[in-house]
């Protein structure tokens, strides 16, 4: 009967780590796209700034 429980308790165990890693790796996923946006972001705010702060000649 003990043995039984713990190969129970094992499987639902690696059931809710199996769960977990798929989790932790949709997460990682959402940052990395999160990571690149901001990035992005950065890139045309500077570019922006670039442009407004020196207009082009008209000469």
């Amino acid at each position: 009967m003990i043995g039984g429980r713990m190969l129970m308790e094992s499987s639902a165990l690696d059931a809710e780590l199996l769960a977990l890693k798929k989790r932790v790796d949709e997460l990682d996923e959402q940052v990395r796209a999160l990571t690149a946006a901001g990035l992005a972001l950065t890139r045309g705010l500077e570019n922006l700034q670039r442009i407004t702060a020196d207009p082009p000649s008209s000469g």
